[in-house]
């Protein structure tokens, strides 16, 4: 597998810390996840396949073995410091200075372990001031700049459906954790690697930041409408719903024809892609009362023919349950430890020669201890297993 032979100390807790870790996993990486206090706390998160295994759980933990220890404890210490010495890759998101009181600042992780890529991810950052502040999803949303393009005028700021933000910093964080491993190649020296929730979202606004830094103007929330494309977005038809991208001029003359609308060719703000862009509220309003006038089979029948993008709103249960998605596997099966079955989504990615695979479904809390005691050599450490919150 691609990353077989790399050791990840997985210190992380709720959905941005675990995620990277398990892709990490997903690609052959061994994963230690070492929790403290009463574990993970999305174990306990409902709905639950079973006890300590939360749904949300289960979505980022797959591929990792547990170990349950008080680090607060001399021989928690010693136990984390000898992980940390087998490991390639440590991962924490305590809140920023956390893992400092912990021991292990900057300047203590390049003295002791300087093998060690150290993955460091925090809700706003290390610096500035609000670089000490806690922070989850929805408050990183809003600040940000997210929210107040996402809804629509009537709705006003609208959080994401999903934790995009913690997510968006779980991938950003599994980036940069690839891009220290192969620097490490070069230069046989690990190092800090340093990313936020915020710096995530804020680095993923693509169009609408550059809407912004070209134009100066703050763009707004534009509903189920791209913000700048027309027409590009969802529409309702005479018995439905449908959503539609109509952008080449090609397109657009066999649409405004099958619309029964030749005038639109002739009208100069439709003319090009570029002014129906410009005219994107006017386009819209056209449209939205053409739409309406056939049902969603007829556009379909006529957006099929024609090779024009379209498709429906799926729920969830619809979206798993289609025949794209059964297609591409993305519905994972696994069976816990316990015996429990568990769903979550497949991996992000296809290998063609070095497939990702589940080689540990989501462990129980402090499933692997004693294998992992024995494989730093702590088995019959009487300090070490004193700091033990749970020895399976």
């Amino acid at each position: 597998m691609p990353l077989s032979g790399i050791r990840v100390i997985d210190l992380g807790r709720v959905i941005a810390g675990p995620l990277g870790p398990m892709l990490l996993g997903d690609m052959g990486a061994d994963v230690i996840k070492v929790e403290t206090g009463q574990g993970d706390m999305l174990r306990q998160q409902a709905p639950s396949f079973a006890k300590d295994m939360g749904g949300y759980f289960a979505t980022a933990n797959r591929n990792k073995r547990s170990l349950h220890v008080d680090l607060r404890k001399p021989g928690g210490d010693k136990l984390l410091r000898a992980l940390m010495a087998s490991a390639d890759v440590v991962v924490e998101n305590f809140r920023p200075g956390i893992f400092d009181t912990m021991g292990f600042t900057d300047e203590v992780l390049e003295r002791d372990f300087p093998h060690l890529v150290v993955a460091r991810l925090s809700a706003f950052g290390d610096r500035g001031p609000m670089g000490h502040r806690s922070g989850v999803d929805q408050l990183v949303q809003g600040y940000s700049g997210l929210m107040s393009i996402t809804g629509s005028p009537e709705t006003g700021p609208t959080r994401s459906g999903i934790a995009v933000s913690d997510v968006m910093g779980g991938l950003c964080n599994t980036i940069g954790i690839l891009g220290a491993l192969m620097e490490r190649k070069q230069s046989g020296r690990g190092q800090v690697v340093r990313t936020s929730l915020l710096e995530a979202t804020m680095s993923m606004l693509t169009v609408q930041a550059g809407k912004y830094f070209a134009s100066q103007e703050d763009p707004v929330a534009e509903g189920n409408h791209h913000p700048s494309i027309a027409p590009y977005g969802l529409f309702d038809t005479a018995d439905g719903q449908i959503q539609i991208l109509v952008s080449r001029n090609e397109d657009f003359r066999r649409f405004a024809t099958f619309c029964g609308r030749p005038e639109w060719l002739q009208d100069e703000r439709f003319a090009t892609t570029g002014l129906r862009s410009i005219n994107k509220n006017d386009m819209r309003a056209v449209v939205a009362e053409a739409m309406v006038e056939k049902t969603t089979a007829e556009w379909l029948d006529f957006f099929i023919e024609n090779d024009i993008p379209h498709g429906p709103v799926l729920s969830i249960k619809e979206a798993f349950d289609s025949e794209q998605a059964q297609a591409l596997g993305m519905t994972l099966d696994m069976t816990a430890q316990d015996g429990t079955d568990i769903s979550v989504p497949r991996f992000p990615w296809r290998f063609g020669r070095t497939p990702a695979r589940v080689r540990y479904p989501p462990p129980q809390i402090g499933e692997h201890t004693e294998e992992i005691l024995a494989e730093v050599g702590l088995s019959d450490d009487q300090e070490v297993r004193e700091a033990l919150l749970c020895r399976k």
